[in-house]
């Protein structure tokens, strides 16, 4: 479990720490609380209870490598948004998975999105047609089908409202390399970091 080192990442945003870890499976479930326990106790597949506690246990390493409180618990908002508070402070948080990771996002300071995907999953080509709108095509039809997803998949995160929202009612907008802008319905926008690390492909929305 470690720090990423965004330092040399152009556009990543500042005071936003990126950690990862492998999903283990030996784990020790004392780090959680009551509420968590609970909810750990509640998932019948083991693969999604590793998952679970390898996050907790990153957010908590997170903490401590930053000098912050290890009293943070993670809550989340009515559609399912995780954030972490302590007191009456609380900690901008995003997770994602993949095949055999887990990577936590935590800001002080700024409103964040993650989405991670390994760099080596097979994707559909016909997923790019159903995520991208009319305007997007003629632009990114020939993009990597697992960058598109992972930029739109950060936004919705940061936006909240998960997989409930329709992915060609947010537009990409391509500023560089990395650096890209989703738009939703003309009404909010987001700047999304994309780039590949650790054979993954990690979009961050803020």
């Amino acid at each position: 479990m470690e720090l990423l080192d965004t330092s040399l990442i152009t556009d990543f945003p500042g005071k936003v720490k990126l950690g990862f870890s492998e999903i283990k499976t030996d784990l020790s479930i004392d780090l959680l609380s009551e509420r968590e326990r609970l909810e750990w106790d509640g998932f019948t597949n083991q693969q999604r209870k590793d998952e679970y506690l390898s996050a907790r246990h990153l957010f908590k390493e997170i903490l401590s490598v930053s000098g912050l409180s290890s009293d943070f618990e993670i809550f989340k908002h009515p559609l399912g948004k995780p954030y972490a508070q302590n007191g009456n402070k609380e900690l901008f948080l995003s997770f994602s998975h993949s095949k055999n990771h887990v990577f936590c996002a935590i800001s002080e300071t700024v409103d964040i999105g993650l989405d991670t995907e390994w760099l080596d999953r097979k994707v559909d080509q016909r997923i790019v047609k159903r995520i991208l709108g009319e305007s997007e095509w003629e632009v990114f039809s020939d993009e990597d089908p697992i960058l598109l997803w992972t930029i739109k998949e950060a936004a919705v995160k940061c936006l909240g409202t998960g997989l409930r929202t329709n992915l060609k009612e947010l537009e990409i907008q391509k500023k560089n390399d990395i650096k890209f802008l989703v738009r939703i319905n003309d009404e909010k926008t987001f700047q999304i970091c994309s780039f590949q690390e650790l054979n993954h492909q990690i979009s961050i929305a803020y």
